[in-house]
């Protein structure tokens, strides 16, 4: 046990353990990433309640969130302290810039896995998540952890692992607008949303100001939703029913998954039938049509399409295989 990668296995990957506990301590001992780490970083990744830590060299990437965010999805942390381990990434078969986990994985899952021989080898899992045929990630279920197992599309090979404590609370959905009733009301005055009842969640006469100054309306700690506006003026040569004036309109509409920044996590209808866990082809499988653009990097990237009812904007997450951001804009409004 002394050794700290033997120890992070035999600990459950450390999941539930704090940043301050001597095993999370040991295991990043000598991270590069601790060289820009000071008291105000930690201070700040509390506010925003997440904290990211990678070790390519080692094929790791740690998640940490606040201990009060913690206990709220996941219950009592293993142990004490201002920062709580909630997410694991083993980078298996990952790309260049990432050396493989070299450890024990969960599940008896081996580095040489086909995503056939480990459905045949566990059984049926939990959620399972295809391109056609092809699986690209399923997840199982455990009384400690929740396990994902992603796979390349291509090969069928195991790419990585990810784990989460399972939430004691479920996500629930709020009554919000659907992503179509979102985009049929773009261009339209803030003045006029005010009096829509499908607005009223959204208490708008409260974010005046906000709206104002910054142009937007942050209710991502309550609904997982930020809402954008832009003068209707600056919209008119694209959306001919917006007001032509300096009247703040509704021009955008931003999904957040859970805990990205300060957010609760958004639950509900997204478009295409899109899920926050969905990985990129599977996103492009649902889309159905090739992006507009594209920019993928080695750990993130998006894709953004034009439809005719407006722009959608989805961010990736390859470090953990999953979306962070889903964002509805007005159509042309943000080149």
């Amino acid at each position: 046990m002394n050794n700290p990668i033997h120890a992070f296995e035999a600990n459950n990957y450390l999941l539930g353990h704090a940043w301050e506990s001597a095993p999370v301590q040991a295991l990043i001992e000598g991270w590069k990433q601790l060289e820009w780490l000071d008291q105000e970083a930690l201070k700040k990744a509390r506010t925003d309640h997440r904290l990211s830590l990678m070790n390519p060299a080692l094929g790791l990437y740690l998640f940490f969130t606040d201990a009060e965010s913690y206990e709220a999805r996941y219950g009592q942390p293993c142990s004490r302290g201002s920062l709580i381990l909630s997410r694991v990434s083993l980078m298996v078969n990952f790309n260049l810039q990432w050396s493989p986990y070299a450890g024990v994985l969960p599940l008896s899952l081996r580095a040489d896995d086909m995503a056939g021989d480990v459905l045949q080898q566990l059984g049926s899992p939990a959620e399972m998540w295809r391109v056609g045929l092809k699986v690209a990630k399923a997840r199982w279920s455990l009384e400690r952890a929740e396990v994902d197992a992603s796979f390349e599309t291509g090969t069928g090979r195991l790419r990585l692992v990810t784990m989460t404590p399972p939430r004691v609370q479920p996500v629930l959905a709020a009554a919000v607008p659907s992503p179509e009733q979102f985009a049929r009301q773009f261009g339209r005055p803030l003045a006029e949303l005010q009096g829509e009842a499908q607005f009223d969640i959204f208490s708008l006469g409260r974010k005046a100001r906000e709206i104002a100054e910054y142009g937007e309306a942050d209710y991502s700690d309550q609904l997982g939703i930020e809402l954008y506006f832009k003068p209707g003026a600056e919209m008119s040569d694209f959306i001919p029913t917006a007001a032509r004036s300096s009247q703040p309109c509704l021009s955008g509409v931003r999904y957040r998954a859970d805990l990205d920044f300060q957010s609760s996590g958004y639950a509900g209808a997204l478009p295409w039938g899109l899920q926050m866990s969905d990985t990129l082809h599977v996103v492009a499988a649902k889309a159905a049509v090739q992006p507009l653009k594209e920019v993928l990097d080695d750990d993130d990237g998006y894709q953004l399409w034009r439809t005719d009812l407006c722009d959608v904007h989805v961010l990736h997450s390859f470090l953990e295989d999953r979306i962070y951001r889903v964002t509805l804009l007005a159509r042309g409004c943000y080149e």
